[in-house]
């Protein structure tokens, strides 16, 4: 009797402690609970294969919205840079020969030729801005029994011309700068400064031709005395058809 009651407690114990180990192993498990599917997924049994739109369909969506195709093109049109022709540039090495009148003496005509030579810089769409180095020389001449002799001179200094407008070829001519002179019939030398307008064609890139006024001033004589600075300005003025070759 004692060994069945013992049998039976024994039985009874195994069997608490199996049902605790199953309800802890229970509880330590979560437990799986069925949720709906995350918004925006398919069902797998409902996907469709995401296809290409067809080019005749693009096609036809450009027909039947002109103006969203024709903003777009303007896009990219506006996105891709403009390409731009670069303008020739004008400028560079020129040489020209002059002749014409001078007149150093007052209604004495002498004939006077010169050459020039210098560099001109691209300034603007219509403007040329250089220097300049010239040598001349006036011939002597004979008024009223008296002979005038020659006059040789040469000079340094700037010049600019300017076209009147980007296709036109006739345009200004501005000079400036410092010359000095030997006058052969009285043995001097004389030096000063001296400013030129005038006016001119461009036949092509490389050649032109102009008419130029040039007026030079220099002192005959100056001193410094009690009274101060004295001096006798004279002038000298050229009046000289030229022509041109750049380079």
């Amino acid at each position: 009797m004692k060994n069945t009651i013992v049998t039976a407690a024994m039985a009874a114990v195994f069997a608490s402690v199996a049902l605790a180990s199953a309800t802890a192993h229970a509880q330590s498990k979560p437990l799986a609970v069925w949720q709906p599917a995350p918004e925006g997924e398919k069902d797998p049994a409902k996907r469709v294969p995401t296809t290409s739109v067809p080019t005749d369909a693009v096609s036809a969506q450009s027909l039947a919205h002109p103006q969203a195709s024709s903003a777009v093109q303007q896009s990219y049109a506006a996105a891709a840079p403009s390409a731009t022709m670069e303008e020739e540039s004008r400028g560079g090495v020129f040489l020209g020969v002059q002749g014409g009148k001078g007149w150093v003496y007052d209604d004495v005509d002498q004939s006077a030729r010169a050459v020039n030579a210098g560099y001109r810089w691209q300034a603007g769409a219509v403007s040329l801005v250089g220097i300049e180095l010239a040598a001349g020389r006036l011939d002597d001449a004979e008024d009223d029994g008296f002979r005038y002799g020659k006059v040789d001179y040469s000079s340094v200094g700037v010049n600019a011309r300017f076209n009147f407008g980007r296709d036109n070829p006739v345009y200004g001519l501005v000079r400036a700068g410092y010359w000095a002179a030997d006058i052969g019939a009285f043995d001097d030398t004389v030096d000063g400064g001296y400013f030129g307008l005038g006016v001119g064609v461009d036949f092509n890139r490389h050649f032109n031709m102009s008419l130029v006024y040039t007026n030079h001033v220099y002192f005959n004589e100056y001193a410094w005395t009690d009274d101060g600075f004295e001096y006798d300005a004279s002038r000298a003025d050229l009046l000289m058809l030229g022509a041109e070759v750049r380079f």
